[in-house]
């Protein structure tokens, strides 16, 4: 995807100085939930699955990414795993087969979820779920979870716009599309990498108080989502 370079990397420099000043913790939360999946992810076969996925998904600072009004992905996927473990494991295997496509792997991750549901509501007619909540957000977990070095987490599709306005980007998205975000954020660390300041942020958060690993590449989830969110405020006269 095509951004302006100057652009970029003004941006980039700007981020990464104001990081380093600030050193507040508000880059913890998200680092957690990644370091979190991390630990705790198996393989999963049918019977271990729910439990698996129950340690994943589980923050001592707030349950936002996946437990708000009308969004419940972490308990509709328990409800999933429940109508067919076997399913749901082969599911999840697919979606974590890194030797294939991303895109693919969403797709039928999809198409998996959608038979799930499915079978949820035929064991329980009186179920009035009509989606199964597995969208760009809470996949981007698993996918950073799993792979950290890979795949960073998603900040939403009005972030990403603003995002790729601010960077000058001719081709803004009009849908969540996380195969093109993940292309996305690989360049964006490339050039972080070529920062000084990224070195010297990414020591001064392995610091002794920090319980996370730190993973340089999630940077790219922070920066991302900070610039749109920037953005859409100078945008709006905040």
């Amino acid at each position: 995807m095509y951004m302006k370079v100057h652009l970029l990397q003004q941006a980039i420099s700007k981020f990464l100085a104001r990081e380093l000043s600030l050193d507040d913790g508000r880059w913890y939360y998200p680092h957690s939930m990644v370091n979190t999946f991390q630990d705790n992810w198996q393989s999963p076969n049918e019977e271990t699955l729910k439990d698996i996925y129950d340690d994943c998904l589980r923050s001592d600072y707030t349950q936002r990414w996946w437990k708000k009004e009308q969004y419940r992905p972490k308990e509709i996927m328990q409800l999933m795993i429940d109508a067919d473990p076997g399913l749901a494991a082969i599911a999840w295997k697919d979606l974590f087969n890194d030797d294939a496509g991303l895109e693919g792997r969403l797709g039928r991750f999809d198409f998996y979820c959608d038979d799930l549901l499915k079978i949820v509501r035929q064991k329980n007619f009186r179920s009035v779920e009509t989606y199964h909540h597995q969208d760009a957000g809470i996949v981007s977990l698993y996918l950073a979870g799993k792979f950290p070095e890979q795949y960073t987490l998603y900040p939403g599709l009005n972030y990403f716009r603003s995002f790729c306005i601010a960077m000058g980007s001719p081709d803004i998205p009009a849908v969540d599309d996380l195969n093109r975000y993940m292309k996305v954020a690989k360049v964006v660390y490339t050039f972080l990498q070529r920062d000084d300041q990224f070195v010297k942020l990414i020591a001064q958060r392995n610091g002794p108080n920090h319980k996370v690993s730190m993973v340089p590449f999630q940077v790219c989830y922070e920066f991302i989502s900070h610039e749109g969110e920037h953005f859409k405020k100078k945008g709006s006269g905040l």
